[in-house]
């Protein structure tokens, strides 16, 4: 339950109120920088070997195994056409 505050002449005296802000961003005039796709996961089933491998091969190239993973898929991609 709230607690009771005292009936004082301050309180009672109307606070100044301030226009609302829009809750949407202005039209026209600002450029909106596109937004990134957002990533879905994926699961994979691989022999630990291999994840390891992996795993050592992505901490190697200073990127996570999910960046590794990505780049590897783009490169076979590219070697296909």
């Amino acid at each position: 339950m709230a607690k009771p505050t005292a009936l004082t002449p301050d309180a009672l005296v109307p606070s100044t109120t301030t226009s609302p802000t829009a809750a949407t961003t202005p039209r026209g005039g600002t450029k909106k920088t596109p937004e990134k796709p957002k990533p879905v996961p994926l699961q994979v089933r691989w022999p630990r070997g291999d994840v390891k491998a992996i795993k050592v091969a992505a901490a190697e190239a200073e990127q996570t195994v999910s960046e590794f993973m990505l780049a590897c898929f783009h490169a076979h991609m590219q070697t296909r056409k």
